[in-house]
């Protein structure tokens, strides 16, 4: 060569350049200047040559290191690269020796790992297209997806196969996602018609509940329970919910239904409706026969109120009483406990009063009951007015409380005139047989 002031081993100075001789494929190249003395140089850029050596070394070693080698090929693919345009003076032969080296080792595994690869993705595969069968949708989603991942963190397959499994695998994930969303869709409408029918059942079974029709109606609660055992799923807090409601309205029916039941025991050859007359007229007769004007009677008031509690279980067994019947047994036990009172109050100003001729005690109790009655209507006129001032309150409690309050004084003070009525009738008879018997004499 022309101009060479100076050999070396791998290189040469020429015109104050540092040059690589070449080497493999590449030609000679200007890898420096000279800067102090042609020897300088050639010793700084031999040196350097160690960085390229100690590169090779460590890759060599990360590549013995690692698990996944097969993702060091582009490293190796780098580092050629890398020491092609290298600035340094040394034997780049046996560099490029030890990277073909690493290279065809490394060939030999990715081709064995792509052939283990592909029985992961072949398994992988299998497994989500199970998934997409499995009607435990949320189970299936979690699993499909934990795939999908492990899918992604293992290598590539060997080329012939792997445009093919990818495709599958990407195809198989999107028609679960699709067969969910139908499945979903699906599953929301039968909720709906389940929750329908659920719905339709309670509220059969709330227009029954008070039906005196024991025995017809006591089938039909059966065949409502057996539709409702095989009603489907709805969410289950759904479903608690309604389920309390329509074993609270079977509770209601059955209660009724075991009460009614007793009755039967004692009025066998009769219906539901000659049963509940027969106790209407029963009831009604025996608490009218417990009214006395004229004495106070402690066991006609303990009889009184033993009948009005089996009123009121009676009632709770047959819900279509006649008005007229509930009017009259209302009456009569109002009579009875206010003609309790007026005995109170007329004995705590006359405690002889039992002692005290018919006619005086008549007179006594009818002047106790209008005093009582003009109490009553100023009681109820000040309620009244209450009342009328609480008007932008209809829907509170106390609002209710107050008008159902004076509801029953409303009652009780109706009550007392008609006592008062009927005290002033046998008062004025009495008068007037005793004014009848005067002129006799």
């Amino acid at each position: 060569m022309e101009n060479i002031q100076l050999e070396h081993e791998y290189g040469y100075v020429r015109d104050e350049g540092i040059y690589l001789k070449s080497f493999l494929d590449y030609p000679d190249r200007k890898i420096g200047q000279v800067k102090q003395s042609p020897e300088a140089s050639l010793k700084y850029f031999e040196d350097r040559f160690q960085l390229a050596q100690k590169k090779v070394l460590d890759l060599a070693g990360m590549i013995e290191e690692a698990q996944n080698k097969g993702s060091f090929l582009m490293k190796l693919v780098h580092m050629r690269k890398y020491l092609a345009n290298f600035d340094g003076l040394g034997n780049y032969d046996i560099l490029f020796s030890r990277l073909d080296g690493l290279e065809a080792q490394l060939r030999v595994m990715v081709s064995i790992n792509r052939v283990k690869n592909y029985e992961i993705k072949s398994a992988l595969l299998a497994e989500a297209e199970a998934c997409v069968d499995d009607i435990d949708v949320n189970a299936a989603t979690d699993r499909i997806k934990e795939l999908k991942l492990k899918w992604i963190k293992t290598g590539a397959v060997l080329e012939e196969h792997q445009e093919h499994i990818e495709k599958r695998f990407d195809e198989v994930y999107a028609d679960f996602f699709e067969n969910k969303k139908n499945l979903l869709k699906n599953r929301a409408r039968q909720i709906k018609n389940n929750t329908y029918n659920y719905k339709r059942i309670l509220q059969y079974a709330e227009d029954l509940k008070f039906s005196d029709d024991f025995d017809n109606v006591f089938a039909e609660f059966r065949d409502m329970q057996q539709a409702w055992r095989a009603g489907g799923k709805i969410p289950h807090a759904r479903a608690t919910q309604m389920w309390d409601k329509f074993k609270q309205v079977n509770d209601i029916f059955f209660n009724r239904y075991k009460q009614f039941k007793i009755y039967k025991e004692t009025y066998t050859e009769l219906s539901a409706l000659e049963i509940r007359q027969q106790l209407e007229h029963k009831m009604c007769t025996e608490m009218d026969a417990l009214i006395d004007l004229h004495h106070e009677n402690t066991q006609n008031i303990e009889r009184a109120k033993e009948l009005l509690m089996e009123w009121k279980n009676f009632t709770m067994v047959f819900r279509s009483i006649d008005n007229e019947a509930n009017e009259r047994f209302r009456l009569a036990s109002d009579k009875i406990f206010e003609i309790s009172y007026l005995f109170r109050v007329v004995k705590r100003k006359y405690p002889d009063v039992e002692h005290k001729p018919q006619e005086d005690q008549l007179r006594i109790k009818v002047s106790f009951m209008r005093e009582l009655i003009r109490k009553d209507e100023a009681e109820i006129q000040l309620a009244d007015s209450n009342l009328h001032r609480m008007e932008a309150d209809k829907l509170t409690p106390d609002y209710k409380r107050a008008e159902s309050n004076l509801i029953t004084q409303k009652r009780k003070l109706g009550v007392k005139r008609i006592l008062l009525r009927e005290l002033e009738t046998i008062l004025h008879e009495m008068k007037g047989q005793t004014a009848h018997s005067s002129r006799r004499y």
